[in-house]
């Protein structure tokens, strides 16, 4: 009998135990999500709603539209996407993008230009390209032409380039030949390369599903951190010869769980990267939580990754005067360019640039000038920001809660580049990065 007792207490305590492990990795998954969604989430939105209000239009200094768009999206050109355009082109107009240059994965050795889709659709300009095997670049020819990925990589960079198409490197935190010539830019901002380095993917997963619906936006930023490495890679090639920086949205809308009625009244339900899970007949299941298909045939869709949020997250903005391929790249690979992150606030209308003595103008971002010539560097902004100066790498000057800001150059000789942050909760956050001012 005492036995029994026993072993009765002792099956007690452990139940007791395992209630209290239950709970505790409830809590360790749910309380920061729950926090967020109640706490931090509210009160972020309040101060976004307060800083959009300060809004105030920057005089214009460049004189150049400037274009925001994404760069390096996929498609269901790509084995791991089944985007397309009819869910594309909505989430870019309500992103107010201008433009997308893709770079979907190669299918085949022979890679056939313009692939995909390519083109002007409802105002918004598509561009064509491969982001190639192994080490990632994007190639983008910008011209009807065949690609044989056979050919040794570096003849086959320097073809496209001599034929006035662009190669960017892609996920700048892999090995790449930084020593080749040709290459004309790099990702100093990538969302994948930012999610893989999270601690803990399925708290970020959880939190994205509890805050998925009015604080998608401020879920999705948590997997946001400085890629400080990367830049300062980026710093240290630019002491060399002009390396572009780009933002890069790597764009699937591939993490999520879908499905969808086939041709023959069977049901395709699709997991993460676009992978199908099963196909079977409808079932109860399917009767009770499948409605009408939308417009890309899906009738069930819970997503984490949708268009519009990659969108809305990271941009590149060109200055240039039309919006067209040819011109949009020949731009970019001037360093005509700065990266923002747009669901902080839309950054059209934030410049950076020389003057000489008299006031006028002579360079902007991305542009070479001499020192003699350069009396002052400026940079504006359409919000109250905290202006940062770096040269060659390091941070030399910086001014808070400003629109507008100026540096006397005093010949000195360098690569100048700004960073501006946004204050959000008592933190200053990365919002803009220009390409250097080379003077020389």
């Amino acid at each position: 009998m005492k036995a029994v007792n026993m072993a009765g207490r002792m099956l007690l305590v452990l139940v007791k135990i395992i209630l209290v492990l239950f709970i505790g990795l409830i809590a360790y998954f749910l309380a920061e999500p729950l926090w967020n969604r109640y706490v931090v989430y509210p009160e972020l939105e309040e101060e976004r709603t307060r800083l959009w209000r300060s809004y105030k239009k920057p005089e214009q200094f460049i004189p150049h539209a400037d274009f925001k768009g994404v760069l390096h999206s996929h498609t269901y050109r790509s084995h791991d996407s089944r985007g397309i355009l009819e869910e594309i082109i909505p989430a870019a107009k309500k992103a107010k993008l201008n433009f997308i240059f893709l770079a979907d994965h190669r299918m085949a050795d022979l890679d056939t230009f313009p692939r995909g889709i390519h083109g002007t659709f409802e105002g918004i300009l598509i561009e064509s390209g491969t982001e190639s095997p192994g080490a990632s670049m994007m190639v983008t020819p910008l011209r009807s032409v065949v690609l044989d990925w056979a050919k040794d990589r570096s003849q086959l960079m320097h073809e496209v380039v001599k034929n006035n198409g662009m190669v960017f490197y892609l996920h700048s935190e892999d090995e790449h030949d930084w020593g080749n010539p040709d290459y004309q830019g790099m990702e100093i901002y990538n969302i994948h390369s930012d999610l893989i380095d999270e601690k803990s993917p399925l708290k970020f997963l959880i939190n994205g599903m509890i805050n998925s619906g009015v604080y998608r936006h401020w879920s999705y930023r948590e997997l946001f951190d400085e890629q400080t490495k990367i830049v300062a890679l980026w710093d240290s090639l630019n002491n060399h010869r002009r390396i572009v920086g780009m933002a890069a949205v790597d764009a699937h809308n591939n993490q999520s769980l879908r499905a969808r009625y086939t041709k023959n009244d069977m049901v395709e339900w699709v997991g993460p990267n676009a992978k199908t899970l099963s196909v079977n007949k409808p079932g109860w299941k399917e009767k009770l939580i499948l409605g009408k298909p939308d417009i890309a045939g899906w009738a069930f869709k819970m997503e984490l990754d949708t268009y519009f949020h990659s969108f809305n997250f990271a941009n590149t903005h060109i200055f240039g005067d039309s919006l067209s391929s040819r011109s949009l790249k020949n731009e970019l690979v001037k360093g005509h360019a700065y990266i923002s992150f747009e669901s902080l606030a839309q950054a059209s209308g934030f410049q950076f640039f020389t003057s000489d003595s008299s006031g006028k103008v002579n360079a902007i971002v991305g542009d070479s000038v001499q020192g003699k010539n350069a009396v002052k560097l400026s940079a504006v902004s359409p919000y109250p920001v905290r202006f940062e100066l770096f040269r060659n790498g390091k941070l030399i000057d910086s001014q808070e809660d400003r629109y507008a800001y100026e540096f006397k150059v005093r010949d000195k000789k360098g690569n100048y580049r700004i960073v501006a942050r946004l204050k959000f909760r008592n933190q200053w956050l990365p919002w803009v990065y220009t390409n250097p001012i080379y003077v020389f």
